[in-house]
């Protein structure tokens, strides 16, 4: 029997989707702003397993590399954030010098590796931390 597409609910009948965002559909406005918000906050981004080409979210590592310190007070300095792609090849972020770091390979081997080192580092930092 062939699969009706888009899934619908047995239940009431509607359409069964992923909390993702399809091309050509409009990204929630709350998730936009937040994803801003964290772009221009955040110390590190880390970029995974994308084209860095789908827009409006493809500016977000651009954002955190021009960011502007302390923007309440307009003091005009410049902290940029570290951006490290996590992908199988170079994408147009790695080729205009967005990123600082590319680690070329498979998200779901590579992410697991990242935060088992964070944690042994983390717990390195706890133990030799003064009292």
């Amino acid at each position: 029997k062939q699969k009706e597409l888009p899934p619908r609910c047995r239940k009431c009948g509607g359409v069964l989707k992923y909390d993702g965002v399809y091309f050509g559909e409009p990204i929630p406005e709350d998730v936009s702003r937040a994803g801003l918000e964290e772009a221009w906050q955040c110390d590190l981004m880390l970029v995974c397993g994308t084209s860095a080409v789908v827009y409006p979210f493809a500016e977000l590592p651009r954002i955190a590399r021009q960011r502007t310190l302390d923007a309440g007070h307009h003091t005009g300095k410049t902290a940029k954030a570290i951006v490290i792609e996590v992908n199988g090849e170079p994408t147009p972020l790695t080729e205009e010098g967005v990123s600082d770091y590319l680690i070329q390979g498979r998200i779901g081997e590579v992410l697991p590796q990242i935060v088992n080192e964070v944690k042994r580092l983390k717990g390195t930092a706890k133990r030799h931390a003064p009292k």
